[in-house]
């Protein structure tokens, strides 16, 4: 009869699933719903996270205060295990994620909390009370960090510290009194790149405050800027005064 060659298949004995996928199969991905993420270091950071359902008898859970990440390189899956635990949960609701120079900036309604992520087991690194937002539009991004407005104030992270932008030189330079009366919980900021500048949306007013500079202005609102994208028609005819005028 015809000679039979038989080949022999070499096993693959040391490549497991966990060492393949990076989790263990007794790890649970969740379904997730999230109000708000960010990417950094090719991970997917979610907050304020709703899970579905994934096996009979089980039941949507919220994570109001939370954060999830992602595997690397994988940012629609989100193992149980990679749940955030630099914060203890203190059931403020989180707003808005942002990162900047490899710390997570985690928006809460109350506070502001600071997350190193430039290592695989992420740490908090600072907390400040009364730097919450109650908008995800309060926030945008910038050349100099990350800037935000609220009640209180409006601020700026530039990688190392909070700095308050109504301050300079150690004075105030808007009126408390202007600030509370036309800035509110609905209140928007917007950066504009090649002017160096934050644009504060208010009560009627916007506040205009130049990075380069460190100086603000404020003037009359008159027209949607969404529906109007061009900032110089979008407010008043400038007048060159001062904020706390």
């Amino acid at each position: 009869g015809a000679d039979l060659t038989y080949s022999v298949v070499n096993v693959n004995t040391v490549d497991t699933y966990e060492s393949v996928s990076g989790f263990s199969t007794n790890d649970k991905s969740v379904n997730a719903r999230y109000k708000t993420a960010v990417v950094a270091n090719r991970v997917a950071y979610i907050g304020n996270v709703k899970t579905d359902p994934q096996d009979a008898g089980e039941e949507s859970k919220v994570y109001g205060d939370a954060v999830f990440k992602s595997m690397v390189n994988r940012f629609d899956t989100f193992p149980v295990s990679r749940k955030i635990e630099a914060v203890i949960a203190d059931g403020d609701a989180i707003v808005k994620l942002e990162v900047y120079a490899d710390r997570l900036l985690q928006f809460k309604k109350k506070v502001l909390h600071i997350i190193n992520i430039s290592q695989e087991i992420e740490f908090l690194e600072d907390t400040f009370v009364h730097k919450g937002i109650s908008n995800p539009a309060a926030v945008c991004k910038t050349d100099y960090g990350v800037a935000w407005v609220n009640t209180v104030g409006c601020y700026i992270y530039d990688g190392k510290q909070v700095t308050d932008l109504l301050e300079k030189g150690g004075r105030q330079i808007i009126k408390e009194s202007d600030w509370k009366t036309l800035i509110d919980g609905d209140s928007k900021i917007a950066y504009i790149p090649f002017k160096r500048q934050l644009i504060v949306f208010g009560k009627h007013v916007i506040f205009i405050y130049d990075l380069v500079t460190q100086s603000w202005v404020k003037k009359k609102f008159v027209t949607n800027l969404i529906s109007n994208p061009s900032f110089e028609t979008a407010v008043s005819p400038p007048t060159n005064s001062p904020a706390d005028n």
